[in-house]
């Protein structure tokens, strides 16, 4: 497909603000697909589907494809997608975040984006509290740089870069490289028996919560899950208090601080 051709023919005009920069080359395509390893048993869920050339090949080998573009100038090119393709022009996060249709319904088992720049700490944050089996996506190489580092994102998966796309391939070109990455899920920390990174975890997902409470329930079903010991609520604030934490830190929501603080107290590997 000429991208730019059928955007003159269809009078659209990408927006770079939105992040509506696409990929060009089918060889890229192909080595995305390639990646996803997808079956006919396989469920795709694509966030950002622009003219839709990754979501032709991804139906190919998929047995179905969740797609979302919540552009509705680009629909007279998506009208004659595969039969396999359920494509939905609207904002994808009541579908795929937390308490959403999909993640209740556990409908898509793969994730393969070319995620538009604005949605991708939505999009990770979710990855963080649902099941999957692969997360291939396409991001500016900044985004996973800096999700490498990122102390919460850093907690639930590792980010494995596969290659690098140059800016030439895309049209309109933006301004930085981007790069294809897979987002490895960490060992189940019951299974490995690391209380850091559980408490991690444990602390992200309740988020609502103050971290000195976080801290004492995971505590207390920690060590129900893996030794099958009752811990009380006295001795999990014990356990809190000799380690040494910050106070204010204790009183407030979990941001980034925490999570370093038990990196370091509760020796995370």
């Amino acid at each position: 497909m000429d991208i730019k051709k059928t955007f003159e023919s269809y009078n659209i005009i990408p927006d770079p603000l939105k992040d509506q920069f696409f990929l060009t080359d089918e060889a890229v395509i192909r080595r995305i697909i390639e990646l996803a390893e997808l079956s006919n048993k396989d469920v795709v869920l694509e966030i950002g589907v622009g003219v839709g050339n990754l979501t032709r090949e991804l139906a190919k080998q998929a047995g179905r494809v969740i797609a979302f573009e919540i552009d509705r100038k680009f629909r007279p090119l998506l009208m004659h997608l595969p039969k396999n393709v359920e494509i939905h022009f609207e904002d994808a996060h009541k579908y795929a975040s937390q308490g959403g249709k999909f993640r209740k319904k556990k409908e898509f088992n793969k994730v393969v984006s070319n995620i538009p720049y604005s949605i991708g700490e939505w999009l990770l944050h979710n990855l963080c509290f649902v099941d999957y089996d692969k997360v291939i996506l396409l991001v500016p190489q900044r985004f996973a740089d800096s999700t490498k580092v990122n102390p919460v994102f850093s907690s639930f998966f590792r980010v494995e870069e596969k290659f690098v796309i140059t800016k030439d391939k895309f049209y309109p070109s933006p301004r930085t490289n981007s790069v294809v990455v897979e987002l490895v899920k960490l060992p189940d920390p019951l299974q490995t028996k690391n209380l850091g990174l559980f408490l991690r975890q444990f602390l992200y997902q309740h988020e609502g919560w103050k971290v000195k409470n976080s801290l004492r329930e995971g505590l207390i079903k920690y060590y129900h899950l893996v030794f099958g010991k009752k811990l009380t609520k006295k001795q999990a604030k014990e356990i809190i208090s000799n380690k040494n934490f910050d106070e204010e830190l204790l009183e407030d929501n979990p941001e980034g601080e925490i999570y370093t603080q038990i990196n370091l107290k509760f020796f995370l590997k």
